[in-house]
């Protein structure tokens, strides 16, 4: 009989569960899991806890990697963090973020208590006051041809939480408004409560905690037409909103959708949302954040879980988001303070001696994207303040079954087992035994394989599930097959 792994679904009953219930330190590749990368140190520290970043390119085709912390925004320049601040520096509360967007040549940053900052790729050397009559803002993004600014405090009204300004048209310098100019504001009136993100392109989305609204381009004297989506949906996480295409993945009150400019559809329903809240300590909403693996189709989430430290994430959630995956999410456990897509630097051989001057020595493969230029790399900054990259050895991972009834009422006796797991360098299984679905699930002892690449075992029991456990890269983990049992009775 073969246990093949489904979805991971652990918010279903163990029993008779369609997927597994353990899926940890692995990725979701469509059709089956393979190993979940570590991270691998890439860059020296900035002076505290990362609170965003970004990357961009200049019209030249050459990468720039940006981050900020509480006092200080940066530039990475051959895996060293440059101070690229403007003078005095910054003072971004402990909860606020550093929100950035590309704006032709710009990097335009904001981080709410701030005035917002701008750098132009190719000629700027620190980052500079955007414009005298740009509010403060927690959000910013380019739609059509307007910077636009969410949740925002200005010299006039202060600071309003649920109000929307943008740029004049062509200009990341004007924000007074004009018919004109085409700068202008609108406040989301309703019960949707605060500004938490603004995602750009040929139209706006606005996400409120409450409500989704889309903001298109109508031309003077109106500007901007304002249409509330979706009542009831939002988002608590600002930093769980990101974008594949027209898509925008998010995390919801009650777990986690995509929106797709008409509606917001469950990705996580009767899946992994009630597992998901469980983990979370809300208390640290604020620093969940998320990326997005366009080569493996993935989507990433980093979250402080529970036993985490400081509030720093200690979870990263994938999801497979490819239109035909039967294989959608699974976990990590990563203490990680930040995660985003980077984009690589590209080296010379004489560049390299600033990671090292023994090529053996260096932390990466020769062949790895690292070292090619404008390859966008997952990656993140660990708790020591680092650029890191998911490009390390693979975690030991751990997946487990469903529970079965291999004999419908009647007691099995599991003798050997033979699972179907592609790459991996060592794997033990156990077996967990129960008589009764009101029993707690005794485990059996590590089982390792004999000369055949079989596992003997002896689990006599109604109900059985598996564990594997991995270590080392694997290419695919797909199921078991109960090679030898033998039925025991009703008893």
């Amino acid at each position: 009989m073969q246990v093949m792994l489904g979805e991971y679904l652990p918010d279903l009953p163990p029993m008779d569960n369609q997927g597994i219930t353990v899926a940890l330190n692995v990725t979701p590749s469509g059709e089956s899991y393979k190993s979940f990368p570590s991270i691998v140190v890439y860059s020296d520290a900035l002076d505290d806890r990362c609170q965003g970043a970004t990357s961009g390119r200049d019209s030249a085709g050459n990468t720039y990697n940006f981050a900020g912390d509480a006092a200080k925004l940066y530039r990475l320049d051959a895996a060293v963090w440059d101070d690229v601040s403007k003078v005095g520096g910054y003072t971004t509360g402990g909860q606020e973020r550093w929100s950035f967007t590309q704006w032709g040549s710009q990097i335009i940053g904001t981080n709410f208590t701030d005035a917002m900052q701008e750098f132009t790729m190719g000629t700027s050397s620190v980052f500079a006051d955007l414009s005298a009559s740009a509010p403060k803002a927690r959000y910013v993004s380019v739609v059509r041809n307007n910077v636009v600014a969410a949740n925002t405090d200005d010299s006039v009204d202060g600071a309003v939480p649920e109000r929307v300004r943008w740029s004049g048209i062509g200009d990341s310098t004007l924000w007074t408004p004009s018919v004109t100019t085409q700068s202008d504001f609108q406040d989301l009136d309703g019960e949707g409560g605060w500004c938490q993100q603004v995602v750009g392109g040929e139209y706006g989305i606005i996400f409120q905690e409450r409500s989704i609204w889309r903001m298109t381009y109508v031309g003077s004297p109106i500007i901007y037409q304002f249409d509330e989506i979706e009542r009831g949906k939002g988002t608590p996480a600002p930093g769980s909103v990101t974008k594949i295409g027209s898509a925008i993945p998010y995390l919801g009150i009650d777990g986690f959708y995509i929106f797709d400019g008409q509606q917001s559809v469950s990705i996580g329903e009767n899946r992994v949302d009630k597992t998901f809240y469980t983990d979370l300590d809300q208390s640290y909403m604020d620093r969940i954040s998320s990326t997005i693996d366009p080569i493996n189709k993935l989507i990433f989430w980093a979250s402080p879980g529970q036993q985490n430290q400081g509030g720093n994430p200690n979870r990263i959630w994938a999801y497979n988001y490819a239109a035909n995956a039967k294989k959608r999410w699974a976990y990590a456990d990563q203490d990680i303070e930040y995660i985003y897509r980077s984009l690589s630097e590209g080296y010379t051989l004489e560049g390299l001696d600033a990671i090292s001057s023994d090529l053996d020595l260096l932390p990466f493969s020769l062949d790895s994207r690292v070292w090619t230029g404008n390859s966008a790399l997952f990656s993140g900054f660990n708790t020591d303040h680092k650029q890191v990259n998911f490009t390390g050895t693979a975690l030991d991972a751990t997946i487990e079954t469903q529970e079965v009834e291999l004999t419908p009422n009647m007691r099995t006796n599991v003798q050997e087992i033979r699972p179907f797991v592609e790459g991996y360098t060592t794997m033990t299984i156990q077996i967990g035994t129960r008589n009764s679905l009101s029993d707690s699930v005794t485990w059996g002892s590590v089982i390792t394989a004999n000369s055949a690449g079989n596992f003997p075992c002896r689990a006599n029991a109604r109900y059985h599930r598996m564990r594997i456990n991995l270590s080392g890269a694997f290419s695919h983990a797909q199921g078991l097959n109960i090679v030898k049992s033998s039925i025991r009775g009703a008893r």
